[in-house]
């Protein structure tokens, strides 16, 4: 296949994923639920000097600091899909497991963690945001950061897996609802680097069309820690599109698995069997306005 072939698929895939949001933008209203931030976790002062943190963030807005932080962390940090979340999910285990050390690599569930929780000790709002797809059918999604900067007033996405972030026509960093909306409505956005020049966007555009079309299909609905803070939580909330059903889409992705197991792998099938059995009972998940999801942090008890 020719690079122009793969730019032409990227590009098509793109255009399907951006209508599949464009059909579904408007969310659920469900409750009014807030996320918090907890600033005064003691480990955030081991964190702190352990790491340096202060000094690798160094001095400038929100943004500029919590940028730092990502592509320090973002390169010494290994990325394994594989990696079976055996360490406990807080910074200072996981950054002592896997930083510098490509032998123990970790995904992107606990590289979001890190960072979150990095920008959490040295005083940015910080949250770690799942990021699901629309289709039953596809078996992956991703997890990123979100940072709010308090001199432009807006939340930021950074991907620690790729060292990256979108911005718009005039290089604004975005957040992740307004990926989704300039995805759904065919406006200008864009993948970097954090070390990647500005000065020609349609350029980059051109050559992160993969990690674009990757981000866009896995823009459909998300979940959020209810507190952000030291160490897993267990309340998530959900913000999910109108009329998905998220109950529906986990029994088809069952059902597929069962159908299409390859034959080396047929003994997964009771295993299967059983938890199709066992969603039978699954609840829909509880939906929270996106309001929680849009507001500033700033003015938050």
């Amino acid at each position: 296949m020719t690079q122009k072939e793969q730019k032409e698929i990227s590009q098509q895939l793109l255009d399907i994923f951006s209508g599949i949001l464009f059909n579904n933008q408007r969310f659920d209203e469900g409750n009014n639920d807030e996320i918090c931030y907890n600033f005064q976790c003691p480990e955030f002062a081991v964190l702190r000097e352990k790491y340096a943190l202060a000094e690798i963030a160094g001095k400038g807005s929100d943004f500029r600091r919590a940028k730092n932080l990502l592509h320090y962390l973002a390169p010494r940090l290994k990325h394994s899909s594989w990696y079976d979340n055996h360490v406990p999910c807080n910074a200072l285990d996981l950054l002592e497991y896997s930083l510098n050390n490509p032998e123990q690599g970790i995904n992107c569930l606990n590289k979001s963690k890190i960072l979150e929780e990095c920008c959490l000790a040295i005083g940015i709002y910080a949250r770690r945001i799942g990021i699901m797809p629309y289709s039953p059918y596809d078996f992956d999604n991703h997890v990123v950061t979100e940072i709010y900067d308090r001199k432009l007033e807006k939340w930021i996405m950074l991907d620690p897996t790729t060292d990256g972030f979108f911005v718009d026509e005039s290089g604004t960093p975005l957040s992740i609802l307004e990926i989704r909306g300039k995805f759904a409505n065919a406006g200008f956005c864009t993948y970097v680097r954090s070390t990647d020049s500005l000065k020609d966007l349609k350029k980059l555009k051109e050559k992160y069309l993969q990690q674009n079309f990757y981000i866009c299909k896995n823009l459909f609905f998300f979940y959020i820690d209810k507190i952000s803070a030291f160490g897993a939580t267990s309340e998530i909330l959900a913000f999910i599109p109108e009329n998905y059903s998220v109950k529906e889409k986990l029994i088809a992705n069952v059902k597929y698995r069962i159908e299409n197991l390859p034959e080396e792998h047929k003994d997964f099938i009771p295993e299967l069997e059983a938890r199709l059995e066992k969603l039978k009972n699954y609840k829909e998940d509880t939906r929270t306005s996106i309001d929680s999801m849009e507001k500033s942090p700033v003015f938050q008890d």
